[in-house]
């Protein structure tokens, strides 16, 4: 049986090795230059095909992967003016992969059900190392069946983990953004109270990575500081999505609320 064709929008530092993955395993893969052509050239190359726009891919895709910046990007790519919603095919799935608001994702799959277009939402987790790889957790929340569906593409990025409904996997995603953003934040305590006190910072790292307080932040601090104000724009985004979803059902979130409110903007690069 032939493999179903993918459209891939969103080759940026996570989306160009998933869509490469997907090549590697006989997929064909259709996408178009979203903000920059590199990735399209390079992939093109390995038997990616280009179209014009969203619009362009969606009329070849079976299987639509978007993992754009955010919801608005999202947005753009489905419904735009040349967005993929208007050629998407009876049968087709979407797969969400951005980290966006849960709700949104449960909107769209309860507007496109009377059109047979199913939505997966899929954020992943692992950064761009686990995306070269191919070792992404994949949070998927939607219909076990569609799931199933589109099995064989996912996995040739990573690990499924089912998390439910349409909207869940966006649920699991936050709740581990939550965890992220608040260990980097506390990470950084930890080592201005020590450098205060005379410590050598890269030797206290050191004792924690054989210690209790181990975490895959603390792992891969020095990542973290080489990139800290680019993860600090997503981290805002993620930690003002988290809030939402809080507020909406009513849990506490002090911590991430204190963390929303503080100046980072003040923080030097040297100083993380």
């Amino acid at each position: 049986m032939a493999q179903p064709t993918i459209g891939f929008i969103g080759l940026g530092e996570m989306g160009e090795p998933m869509a490469r993955h997907l090549l590697q395993h006989g997929f064909p893969v259709v996408s178009c230059a979203n903000r920059r052509r590199k990735a399209i050239e390079a992939l093109a190359k390995e038997g990616l095909v280009e179209a014009e726009n969203p619009a362009g891919v969606g009329a070849k895709a079976d299987i639509f992967m978007t993992i754009v910046v955010d919801q608005a990007q999202t947005e753009q790519v489905l419904r735009g003016p040349t967005g993929a919603l208007s050629t998407l095919r009876p049968g087709s799935v979407i797969i969400i992969m951005s980290t966006i608001d849960p709700d949104y994702c449960k909107s769209l799959a309860q507007e496109l059900a009377p059109r047979d277009i199913e939505v997966i939402d899929c954020p992943v987790s692992g950064g761009p190392h686990g995306a070269v790889a191919a070792t992404l957790a994949l949070m998927t929340g939607g219909a076990a069946d569609v799931i199933e569906r589109c099995r064989a593409p996912l996995e040739a990025m990573g690990t499924i983990f089912p998390c439910g409904e349409v909207g869940m996997g966006m649920v699991a995603k936050l709740a581990n953004n939550g965890l992220l953003v608040g260990t980097i934040a506390l990470v950084m305590e930890v080592r201005a109270m020590a450098s205060a006190h005379g410590m050598d910072t890269a030797h206290l790292m050191e004792i924690i990575k054989n210690s209790t307080g181990n975490s895959n932040v603390v792992q891969k601090w020095d990542f973290i500081q080489a990139n800290f104000h680019h993860l600090l724009s997503l981290s805002a985004k993620d930690a003002g999505l988290f809030l939402e979803a809080a507020r909406n059902k009513g849990t506490p979130s002090e911590l991430l609320t204190a963390w929303q409110n503080y100046d980072w903007s003040s923080i030097k690069a040297e100083d993380v």
